[in-house]
């Protein structure tokens, strides 16, 4: 018998808190371009569980895709009627991933290993320079969203497909 390849992302939350409880860390590789330069595909990053009252703008957590689990930056707050929606996006991408409850959020990146060599991100410095790239990132995706709203209106007046 083989061992499935297929991610379980109902395991990941269960297995962080208990490598938690022993004081350790869950380590995943990343794959993909979406958080460059602070991640890098072929990187590996520690993992934490993630408490909503922990979580700051600026903070990498890890989030379920479609296609599994998603690390991407913490750049803001939504506030909706029935409370508060965390809102991401990856650091090399335009534009916001879906607002999500913070209780939807699986973990928090601790530390990034690249070569070797462990980064810790939770430091003050740290900190401080990921809320200046959530910054950065949020107003990006903020120019993005009011490009997109604004060609969908031309196309709507217009009368052409798409808007």
């Amino acid at each position: 018998m083989t061992a499935s390849r297929r991610f379980r992302p109902e395991l990941l939350a269960p297995l962080l808190h208990d490598l938690a409880a022993e004081d350790k860390f869950g380590e995943i590789p990343v794959r993909g371009t979406s958080m460059c330069p602070m991640l890098l595909h072929g990187d590996r990053v520690w993992l934490i569980p993630a408490k909503t009252e922990e979580i700051q703008v600026g903070d990498i957590v890890v989030r379920m895709g479609e296609s599994g689990p998603i690390l991407h930056r913490v750049v803001g707050w939504w506030r909706v009627r029935d409370g508060w929606r965390i809102l991401t996006k990856g650091d090399n991408v335009p534009r916001f991933d879906p607002p999500l409850r913070a209780d939807c959020l699986i973990a928090r990146v601790a530390a990034r290993v690249r070569h070797g060599q462990v980064r810790r991100l939770e430091g003050m410095g740290v900190r401080l320079r990921g809320r200046g790239r959530a910054a950065v990132s949020l107003t990006t995706g903020i120019v993005w969203e009011a490009w997109d709203r604004g060609r969908r209106a031309t196309r709507r007046w217009l009368g052409l497909p798409g808007g």
